[in-house]
């Protein structure tokens, strides 16, 4: 969604740029745009962070293992800082009454009240948790799959997928540290068995990377079939012409890449974590309700069970009450992304525009 805009926003830059001339004018900013540039960083980068990190990929992640049906019972503040606060605001969710289980309940059908969950369990830094590990498992996907696309005849996005199976601990530990209540072990400590995890993910890893090969594909290709302009990043330089049809055009390359995301991105995301949440080790509590036995799928690895749920039981035991809040909460987010960026965009576009307002020729 985000790869359609950056035709127009390169064109704009060009036209900005040009000054109307050719490619090669080139314009020298006032000193003084560096600090705001610079002040812009400091202030938007924790925000941009939050919406890139915390709403897009925490939230969900609880929401898809958060048990539709939890036990009554009221949840403890884990935050002693915060614990009045908690009292108050700690979701009225699997609390106030045993036979409720109404979708206004649940922690996770809620954006407020997931920030409230993660702020009593350990302050404001709760909202970045296991970040390190997503930063680990960021830079070990990525190295990976240079290594593994630098083979002959291997494709990257072949690569792309060795590198996630190569990588299933990591993944794992990361799902498991951001459903799990805080520990003093580092995430590094707290890796599940190779083997195990292995076995349990390496074909919802396969399902969840065809599902987003094809989402960034599909876009590429369809308009490539429709002879539509795209802008190509192995020539950054040469803007395409767009025309009339462009805008139709468009319109349905954003359809069909949101049924590939609604279809297949999400619910190959949705077994994914499940299966990743269900090789959770049982002496470690998690911050949302959540059904280890997935309905009694699962048999725990002590008395002869595989200790996991499979894929059918994964998918089998999220309702169709949990696919609808799952979906709200992402049209949420994506509202709360939009209205942010607007915002961020209404103070950097007429700051850019002032600067280059300022700016002269270089010599």
């Amino acid at each position: 969604m985000y790869a359609s805009l950056a035709p127009v926003g390169h064109a704009l830059y060009r036209r900005a740029f040009d000054d109307g001339d050719d490619g090669d004018v080139k314009r020298q900013l006032p000193g003084w745009a560096w600090m705001v540039i610079l002040a812009d960083f400091v202030v938007f980068f924790p925000v941009v962070l939050y919406l890139g990190y915390t709403l897009n990929h925490i939230f969900p992640t609880l929401a898809i293992v958060e048990d539709p049906k939890p036990p009554a019972y009221e949840p403890v503040s884990l935050n002693e800082d915060t614990e009045s606060l908690a009292e108050d605001n700690a979701a009225p969710s699997a609390a106030t009454k045993a036979d409720d289980h109404s979708q206004a309940a649940l922690v996770t059908s809620s954006l407020r009240r997931i920030n409230r969950l993660l702020y009593s369990t350990a302050g404001w830094t709760a909202n970045f948790r296991a970040i390190w590990c997503a930063v680990a498992l960021s830079i070990a996907n990525g190295f990976a799959a240079l290594i593994f696309s630098a083979i002959p005849f291997v494709p990257s996005f072949v690569g792309t997928l060795l590198a996630s199976l190569l990588t299933v601990q990591i993944s794992t530990a990361w799902t498991h540290a951001v459903i799990a209540v805080p520990s003093p072990k580092p995430w590094y400590r707290r890796l599940p068995p190779l083997r195990r995890t292995f076995e349990a993910t390496c074909f919802p890893i396969f399902a969840y990377w065809a599902a987003t090969t094809l989402g960034q594909a599909a876009p590429l290709l369809l308009a490539s079939a429709m002879g539509m302009p795209v802008w190509d990043p192995k020539h950054p330089t040469e803007v395409p012409e767009y025309h009339g049809s462009t805008f139709w055009q468009s319109l349905v390359v954003l359809v069909v890449s949101l049924a590939v995301t609604v279809l297949l991105v999400i619910p190959s995301r949705v077994l994914l974590v499940r299966v990743q949440a269900s090789l959770l080790p049982p002496e470690e509590d998690t911050i949302v309700p959540f059904d280890r036995s997935f309905e009694g799928a699962v048999e725990p690895a002590l008395v002869g069970g595989k200790g996991y749920v499979s894929m059918k039981d994964a998918l089998k035991t999220f309702p169709l009450a949990s696919w609808r809040r799952l979906y709200v909460l992402f049209a949420k987010i994506v509202g709360a992304s939009v209205a942010v960026y607007l915002v961020m965009s209404a103070i950097i576009v007429p700051e850019v525009l002032l600067m280059l307002k300022k700016s002269t020729p270089a010599v």
